[in-house]
C-alpha cells in the first residue's frame, strides 16, 4: 500500500459502511429467525423407570375424576363416559407442567396454554396436544399402571 493510499479515507469509510451494513443485515437476519420458529419442549432423557404403578383401582375411577401424578411421573390419570386415560403433565410448548383445572382442562402456567379434559389445545402458544400414555390395570388389586414412556391414540381408554 502506497503512502497516499494510507492518508485517503475512502477504504476505511467504505471498509466501514460495509462492515456496519452487513452487521445489521445479520442481527435482522437473527431476530427475524427466532420469531418465526415454532416453540419445541426441550429434549429430556428418557425415564429410567417408565412404569408408574398408583395406589388407585379400575374401579375407584369415574367419569370427570382427575387424579394429579406430576410427583410419580408428570402425568394425570383420568376418566370420562368412555373410560380411563392418563395425559402427560408437560406442556408441549416449553415442556413446563401443566396445571389441572379438573373436568374443564389443564394449564399452562409458564405462558398460558390451554387444553381441554382430552389433552387437544384450546389456547396457545402450544401447537400440539398433550400426549396420551398406555394405561393398564395389574395385579391382583387391579391398581392402575402409566408407561410414560408409551404414546398411544387419544381415542385409547381402558
Amino acid at each position: 500500500m502506497t503512502p497516499e493510499q494510507l492518508l485517503d479515507p475512502v477504504p476505511v469509510a467504505s471498509s466501514r459502511r460495509a462492515f456496519c451494513a452487513t452487521a445489521c443485515a445479520l442481527l435482522a437476519g437473527t431476530a427475524l429467525h427466532g420469531r418465526t420458529q415454532t416453540p419445541v419442549a426441550p429434549e429430556k432423557p428418557p425415564d429410567p423407570q417408565p412404569l408408574k404403578l398408583t395406589e388407585v383401582t379400575r374401579d375407584e375411577m369415574k367419569p370427570g375424576k382427575v387424579l394429579d401424578y406430576r410427583k410419580l411421573g408428570a402425568f394425570y390419570l383420568a376418566a370420562d363416559d368412555r373410560g380411563i386415560f392418563a395425559l402427560t403433565a408437560i406442556c408441549t410448548h416449553r415442556g413446563c407442567l401443566v396445571l389441572s383445572e379438573g373436568p374443564s382442562g389443564f394449564g399452562c402456567p409458564c405462558h398460558d396454554s390451554a387444553y381441554n379434559f382430552q389433552g387437544e389445545v384450546t389456547e396457545g402458544p402450544a401447537k400440539l396436544p398433550l400426549r396420551h400414555l398406555e394405561v393398564k390395570a395389574v395385579g391382583s388389586r387391579d391398581l392402575l399402571q402409566v408407561d410414560v414412556s408409551s404414546t398411544v391414540p387419544p381415542e385409547v381408554r381402558l
